[in-house]
């Protein structure tokens, strides 16, 4: 007789436990994206390989060079090579030094690179359309 007050609550009882832990989920913290845009540009426009690979790296700089971020995309064989990077807002301290550094692979050469990283995100840095110096790599 117990038994049957109890079992419309046993029936109930699995949704309320997903109603419950999905509204755990409202507090948790998940990634917030944010893009930093520009282009890589070279004094030297050699031409390029259609199907050469631009390699960019939001390093962070306070402690060694830590990689945030990177994206590596097709350069379609043109200058200047436009780019969209995404990372987590939750890594980025405005306390803490950022830089992009850049590489741009040909198969299995190298042909160009940032010589020094360049700063962006704080300290007055650029957040938005950046413009990446490459230099040609010596062969």
């Amino acid at each position: 007789m117990q038994m049957r007050r109890f079992r419309p609550l046993l029936a109930v009882a699995p949704l309320m436990v997903t109603g419950l832990l999905s509204g755990c989920s409202l507090f948790a913290s998940g990634p917030d994206f944010a893009t930093l845009s520009g282009e890589a540009i070279s004094d030297e426009q050699a031409p390029i390989a259609d199907d050469a690979r631009l390699e960019i790296r939001l390093l962070d700089l306070t402690q060694g060079r830590t990689t945030i971020a990177q994206v590596d995309q097709n350069t379609h064989g043109r200058w200047p090579v436009p780019f969209m990077l995404q990372y987590d807002r939750h890594y980025i301290d405005s306390d803490r030094r950022y830089a992009l550094s850049a590489a741009l692979h040909e198969g299995d050469n190298t042909r160009y690179l940032t010589m020094e990283p360049l700063p962006v995100l704080t300290d007055g840095a650029p957040t938005q359309q950046v413009r990446v110096p490459l230099t040609p790599v010596s062969r």
